[in-house]
């Protein structure tokens, strides 16, 4: 095998890439990033982030930093139809309602932060954790080998060869990556095309004490989606445009820029500047295949959804997350290369199933729905946290019936392929939760009779050379050090356990194979590692 720069290449720097590089560091794999902007987003584009995608970002030590940047958005959380900010008030609803009711669930919340203030959080990160960030890079050609990958890459100082062992594709809807790759999408295709406007002006006088996440816009000068920032001296204006009809980009000129969002605050007095424009398409589009030889593609270049329900941003950090463990440990020898072959089998369903949540999302909200559109369209928590994986990363218990999956998070009992629950524990007297466990090698946790799969899981990891941390759950506030109590008494119940049970969760946090109870032949180092050599790769 040749000698690589990097044993992996990123290609694009906006969230997808970022949060890439990111997760990829965590895992202590050597990443460069490329991206032929010279700098992180200049447009606020995505805005909200649901609980889950919190949870990843808390893996990987960016949660508290954006939560503390998205301070100011905690009371923007009206979703609200008007004719314009200072209009008539058509309808009113909380965003993900019930978010302060998620004690049960999770220890995160959703996040409303702009894209452009997210990204230099995320740059930030990845480069304290040893990413090589190349920001005015340019990727202008790659080709692939049995070994590899060798990209040309361009920037100021002219252009050189790049070889690396895998390449990452996160370059956006219109991926060149994807298009050298003569991948086909499948969906509705581009549904309309769209020109977000972000503008300066001051709102304060016109919102008065109203704090909006979303609001929709409807009068006989503008249709389109405002969302406003915490300074309430800003936001995005988001129209659509009809090239069929004639309409171009041209016609968006800062003069009828501004028009349009004067027309959507609806006060004459408030003067406005207009400081960017960022022209998308609205559409439905999965990629046939997310893994094709050394080349991945995540995020817009695996999938395109529709922005109703904001479920874009959070599947592509999602499709990352998933992603970096899994090329961590194939780069480090752990796992076989098959290990990659599940990153397909478990993100491209998801993305065509929330593709297809944001297409029913925009007939709902628009009030086209068909009863039976209405009946199938799912909550936030379920399209962002309810899924089952199935690959050969996740060994189910025989005879197992799967869940019925994507669900309401709340009613999955830790079954393989699901989201490992959250339940808030203790360790040697301090709080700890069982997500806080999760993040960076497997981990396995026994019932306080699961003495024998704590043997196993040292035998395990010894064999096959992989990270296993085991831990033992006790009911109640004692336990010795190093175990884990469960002074609500809650660990078996939402993990589906018995005392004598073991339940393994990959570093992702999604459980890999559980045992409710001790293994029928009492041979729990064997089945243990029996189960490890099959999520890995290892035959």
């Amino acid at each position: 095998m040749q000698s690589s720069d990097a044993p992996v290449l990123i290609v694009g720097g906006s969230l997808v890439g970022l949060s890439a590089a990111v997760f990829l560091a965590h895992h202590g794999v050597r990443c460069t990033l490329v991206e032929r902007h010279p700098g992180t987003s200049v447009h606020p584009r995505a805005v909200g982030y649901y609980p889950r995608t919190a949870e990843l970002l808390r893996q990987a030590g960016v949660e508290d930093a954006a939560r503390r940047e998205a301070a100011g958005f905690e009371t923007h959380r009206t979703r609200a139809g008007v004719t314009s900010l200072a209009g008539e008030v058509l309808f009113s609803k909380e965003e993900l309602e019930g978010n302060d009711e998620l004690g049960d669930l999770t220890p995160s919340r959703l996040l409303l932060l702009p894209q452009d203030r997210l990204e230099p959080l995320l740059r930030e990160r990845a480069v304290a954790l040893g990413a090589d960030l190349r920001f005015g890079t340019e990727l202008l050609s790659f080709a692939e080998d049995p070994d590899g990958v060798t990209a040309v890459l361009a920037d100021d100082d002219g252009t050189r060869t790049f070889r690396s062992d895998w390449l990452l594709a996160c370059d956006g809807p219109r991926s060149s990556v994807r298009e050298a790759l003569k991948v086909r999408r499948q969906g509705r295709g581009v549904l309309s095309r769209h020109v977000s406007i972000a503008f300066g002006a001051d709102l304060r006088p016109v919102l008065g004490d109203r704090r909006y996440s979303v609001v929709h816009v409807k009068n006989p000068q503008v249709m389109g989606i405002l969302v406003h920032d915490d300074t309430l001296t800003g936001g995005t204006l988001i129209v659509g445009y009809r090239p069929e009809d004639g309409e171009s980009l041209e016609d968006f000129t800062d003069a009828r820029c501004a028009e349009l969002v004067g027309a959507a605050i609806g006060s004459p007095g408030v003067a406005v500047t207009i400081r960017s424009r960022f022209p998308w398409d609205m559409a439905e589009q999965v990629a046939d295949g997310f893994l094709h030889g050394r080349v991945l593609l995540a995020g817009d270049a695996a999938h395109v959804v529709p922005p109703t329900g904001g479920y874009g941003a959070n599947t592509g950090i999602a499709d990352a997350h998933n992603l970096a463990w899994k090329l961590a440990l194939v780069v480090n020898g752990t796992a076989g290369a098959g290990l990659l072959e599940t990153y397909d089998a478990e993100r491209r369903p998801v993305a065509v199933y929330t593709a297809e949540q944001g297409s029913l999302q925009l007939a709902v909200r628009s009030g086209s729905a068909t009863a039976e559109q209405q009946a199938a369209a799912a909550d936030a928590l379920t399209v962002t946290m309810g899924h089952a994986y199935r690959s050969h990363a996740v060994v189910p218990e025989p005879g197992a019936e799967a869940p019925v999956a994507p669900a309401d998070p709340r009613t999955l009992r830790g079954e393989a392929g699901t989201r490992a629950p959250y339940v808030p524990l203790s360790r040697d007297g301090i709080a700890v939760s069982t997500l806080d466990l999760f993040g960076s090698g497997f981990v396995l946790l026994a019932g306080e009779r699961g003495g024998p799969w704590l043997t196993a899981a040292a035998g395990a990891a010894t064999e096959l050379r992989v990270q296993i941390t085991a831990r033992r759950v006790v009911p109640g506030t004692g336990g010795g050090a190093g175990t884990l109590a469960d002074p609500e008494g809650r660990w078996a119940d939402r993990y589906g356990m018995r005392p004598e049970g073991a339940v393994l969760v990959r570093p992702d946090g999604v459980v890999a194979w559980r045992s409710p109870g001790a293994d029928p032949a009492g041979a729990e180092t064997a089945a243990l590692t029996g189960v490890l050599r099959t999520v890995l790769a290892r035959g």
